[in-house]
């Protein structure tokens, strides 16, 4: 068990590069890195985002079905968010209606937030192994710092 928890802890500290990565071109620039390139870098971490968020909802109904029927989580609400993750990466929006790049990082958040809440309950009711919980608890705080950074960085451009 010692080992999958190794493994786990660094593949999601690997993951978080993307996030770390993209608040700091976001930073940089225009000093170092040109607007342009940023903006591009902030459409690859919005979308790698959601990628995630669909992982983490895909994760959860994996460990809702493991329990078996003695679960009493739903597998709609994670299918929800994995949906929500879609609709927020689609930069042009779906048919008309389109959000503006900073108000979709907080619905990404949002989501961050509410999928940590559900697998910290799926982590109490034994899921998850006992120590998922505390790694969750990490990532999400590293990738939602991240995440802020990013949209702050838009606002101050004006891109809200």
């Amino acid at each position: 068990m010692v080992r999958d928890q190794e493994e786990m802890t660094r593949l999601g500290f690997y993951g978080l590069a993307p996030f770390v990565f993209g608040a700091a071109v976001m930073w940089l620039s225009p000093f170092i890195v040109p607007q342009w390139a940023a903006l591009n870098i902030h459409t690859i971490v919005l979308t790698y985002a959601g990628i995630i968020l669909a992982f983490l909802a895909g994760a959860g109904a994996g460990a809702a079905l493991k329990s078996g029927p003695e679960a009493q989580e739903s597998f709609l609400p994670r299918m929800v968010v994995a949906l929500a993750a879609w609709f927020v990466i689609l930069h042009g929006g779906f048919l008309t209606f389109s959000i503006p790049a900073a108000w979709r990082y907080l619905i990404v958040i949002a989501l961050f937030v509410w999928l940590l809440m559900r697998d910290l309950r799926t982590a109490a009711n034994g899921g998850f192994p006992s120590w998922y919980g505390a790694l969750r608890i990490r990532l999400t705080l590293w990738a939602i710092v991240s995440l802020v950074l990013v949209m702050s960085r838009l606002i101050l451009w004006g891109y809200y």
